[in-house]
């Protein structure tokens, strides 16, 4: 069995794309949160420039051909580009063998994974009763990590081994850029990620020509929980951005 790799990842994101025969022109807008947005970049890089085309029939090449003029804005959130050396801590490691392997209990797994999604001093705000927001988060994952079950081992580990393999290279990169402009490309970040380092979400924008960096102060890996309002706002900002990119298109004259 072959380890999961971001790129067959996309596969599967493009095929249900067009099972769902959501193909019309400039039609979505992409949020790729960590290993997501890794999968992001594959979904707008390896069928446009051919990583693994040759798995590819002809006649469902040329359709993958056409996935970048579907997309009006990407945004990247918590995540890198990759490169050969780029391995996650040995305590990130840890943890998801931890978890994985169920050689925690499930509130001790929940907790240790909470400690590299949010920042300490963010986890032990007090709310209120006397409470902290780990003990409401805690509460919050409970409600709906075990459903309908929990993780394999080996998914786990297919999830660690396609992160790590990760790679789009830095022409990749600008080609995206031209690719999907004049559409909107942003790149989020916190900047006290324990999971995916700031520097590694900085690496990426830089090499995204003509993307936006947005960065959340004090913010760890889930900025969608941790900064549930001003993130919202600014997907909306992202997408009315993407959709006002195309909204004014040149109108045929007529005499």
């Amino acid at each position: 069995m072959e380890p999961y790799k971001t790129s067959e990842m996309a596969k599967d994101a493009l095929d249900l794309l067009n099972f769902l025969k959501w193909d019309q022109d400039r039609s979505i807008h992409v949020f790729g949160v960590s290993l997501g947005g890794m999968i992001s970049q594959e979904l707008v890089s390896c069928f446009v420039f051919g990583t693994n085309a040759e798995t590819y029939s002809l006649g469902s090449l040329f359709k993958s051909l056409l996935i970048p003029s579907r997309i009006k804005s990407m945004t990247l959130i918590s995540t890198r580009s990759g490169n050969a050396f780029d391995f996650p801590s040995l305590s990130i490691l840890k943890m998801f063998s931890k978890v994985s392997m169920k050689a925690v209990t499930y509130e001790q797994g929940l907790d240790l994974m909470m400690d590299f999604l949010f920042p300490d001093a963010y986890l032990n705000q007090p709310t209120a009763e006397g409470r902290t927001r780990k003990d409401e988060l805690r509460e919050f994952f409970k409600s709906w990590h075990n459903r309908p079950r929990r993780q394999s081992p080996a998914g786990a580990l297919g999830q660690v081994c396609a992160a790590v393999g990760h790679h789009c290279s830095d022409s990749n990169l600008e080609k995206i850029s031209q690719t999907l402009s004049p559409g909107k490309i942003a790149v989020v970040l916190g900047d006290r990620d324990e999971m995916i380092y700031a520097v590694r979400s900085l690496q990426l924008q830089d090499r995204l020509p003509g993307s936006e960096l947005v960065v959340f102060k004090d913010g760890g890996h889930a900025l969608s929980c941790q900064f549930s309002k001003d993130f919202n706002m600014l997907m909306e900002r992202i997408m009315m951005e993407g959709n006002q990119a195309f909204a004014f298109k040149k109108e045929p004259k007529h005499f």
